[in-house]
């Protein structure tokens, strides 16, 4: 999967972004309407090949080209904007759609020393229960793949901020009426919930008083005629151990016999 042949073809894919970003092919409705949620079936999603029965994005792992997919969807429209990512790791796609579509990106990461400070317009240390920016800095906050690992250790062994720690701060540094985009992976790693799926217990985390149109999407949730993404045997193994609140026997059926989809939600700051 991550060989020389996916390393040229994901070479290729981010070269090809501004094209794609041009083309605008997320200005359909690509999702369904159901129980207040926005389903994103594979069959709908703009990145479904029909005539191949495959998804358009040619390298990752069925999730990442959800994610992927979804920040495409979710950062196109960054023109004139000042954009903060939390947890950028070594590669940001992210980063790209948001300089591809004029915006102005910056990104804190817990796992760079220490002693490289973040700055506006770069990357440095930071992590989403400290961010070293002042008050109503940016017009929107993302994170791909980072919401779930929020409550873990940090990498130098400090205790974790919680969930609603980090959900405050981003608050804080957003400007009024700014938006937050999360993405997260359901039934493969991180805090239990995430494993769970326990989908309104995520959502609660928003609340109300601080959160404006709170939007939920599945995608991938609906795969068909995609084959199911079993949850891997690695992560499978990595949350034994850590499921507090939830029926071992029933995380263990979903991880055999059910499917890794993606969770995003965004939510305006009121």
């Amino acid at each position: 999967m991550h060989g020389p042949k996916s390393s040229l073809k994901r070479a290729w894919y981010r070269l090809t972004t501004r094209g794609r970003l041009a083309r605008n092919e997320w200005n359909v409705p690509y999702w369904e309407e159901r129980g207040g949620e926005r389903i994103v079936p594979c069959r709908r999603c703009p990145k479904f090949d029909a005539a191949r029965s495959a998804c358009g994005v040619p390298f990752g792992s069925p999730l990442r080209k959800c994610v992927v997919a979804a920040t495409e969807a979710h950062l196109r429209a960054a023109r004139g904007k000042r954009v903060l990512e939390l947890g950028y790791a070594r590669r940001s796609y992210g980063k790209r759609i948001v300089e591809l579509a004029g915006g102005s990106w910056t990104g804190v990461e817990p796992l760079v020393d220490r002693n490289r400070p973040a700055r506006l317009g770069s990357g440095g240390y930071g992590h989403a229960g400290d961010i070293p920016f002042p008050d109503a800095t940016f017009d929107l906050v993302f994170g791909n793949q980072s919401f779930e690992h929020w409550e873990e250790p940090l990498p130098d062994g400090t205790p974790p901020p919680s969930y609603a720690e980090c959900l405050a701060e981003i608050w804080r540094v957003l400007r009024p009426g700014g938006t937050l985009y999360l993405d997260a992976p359901i039934h493969l790693h991180g805090h239990e919930m995430f494993v769970a799926g326990d989908v309104p217990r995520i959502v609660e985390l928003f609340a109300s008083e601080r959160w404006a149109g709170v939007t939920v999407e599945r995608w991938r949730y609906e795969h068909e005629p995609l084959p199911r993404y079993p949850t891997p045997a690695a992560d499978v193994g990595h949350v034994q151990g850590t499921i507090k609140s939830y029926d071992l026997g029933t995380i263990a059926d979903i991880q055999a016999n059910g499917t890794v989809w993606l969770l995003t939600i965004t939510a305006s700051k009121i």
